[in-house]
């Protein structure tokens, strides 16, 4: 359900709120008029992407970045006010890769050992 709140500055904010848990909730604010930007550690954001004054305010703006696993695939960002240069691409994967990507795995599946826990501890005490 979406709410219009107002703050200080007048500044139009909706709230979505997602799915809630027992009895904790999370809201999640949209803004309406919105710009997106990168920053280099505390430098001043910059921005790079903003919507449109005259976008259907129903619609959810996205900003989506696609790098495929192609040599020489990637987006970068440069400072125009100090020349830092920030890359995101792809290459071969590094033995740390694998260690993160095997660290991953082994979460997952200690996760899905808890939801099955809770699935045996739930249906168990249904029964009761």
């Amino acid at each position: 359900m979406a709410k219009t709140k107002k703050t200080k500055k007048e500044k139009q904010i909706n709230e979505i709120e997602s799915p809630s848990f027992e009895n904790a909730s999370i809201l999640q604010k949209r803004y309406d008029d919105c710009e997106w930007v990168y920053q280099f550690d505390e430098d001043s954001p910059e921005i790079f992407a903003w919507t449109s004054d005259e976008n259907d305010k129903n619609e959810n703006p996205k900003v989506i970045f696609t790098i495929s696993n192609i040599e020489n695939s990637f987006i970068s960002f440069k400072s125009n006010k100090n020349g830092k240069l920030f890359k995101i691409f792809a290459r071969p994967i590094s033995d740390d890769g694998k260690a993160l990507r095997e660290k991953q795995k082994e979460s997952q599946k200690d996760l899905g050992n808890i939801e099955t826990k809770i699935e045996e501890y739930e249906s168990t005490n249904q029964e009761a």
